[in-house]
């Protein structure tokens, strides 16, 4: 059985202002984010890296940042 690994979380700051909740669990493990205005939506991706990466003019991630809640 895997153990599960330690979870991190972030706000990931919009460019807009909006602040979505994420969590990335580590090490070697992958990114949550949920976006609060859809229900039941949330984006997973590799790492954070791969979350903010590419990310075109119109898509609410084109550049938001990461702040570590602690």
């Amino acid at each position: 059985m895997a153990v599960p690994a330690p979870a991190h979380p972030f706000l990931l700051r919009l460019a807009d202002g909006r602040a979505w909740a994420g969590v990335e669990f580590t090490p070697g493990g992958f990114v949550c984010v949920h976006h609060p205005d859809e229900a039941n939506v949330c984006t997973i991706a590799t790492s954070v890296e791969a979350l903010l990466a590419e990310r075109r003019p119109g898509d609410p991630m084109h550049g938001a940042g990461v702040e570590d809640y602690g």
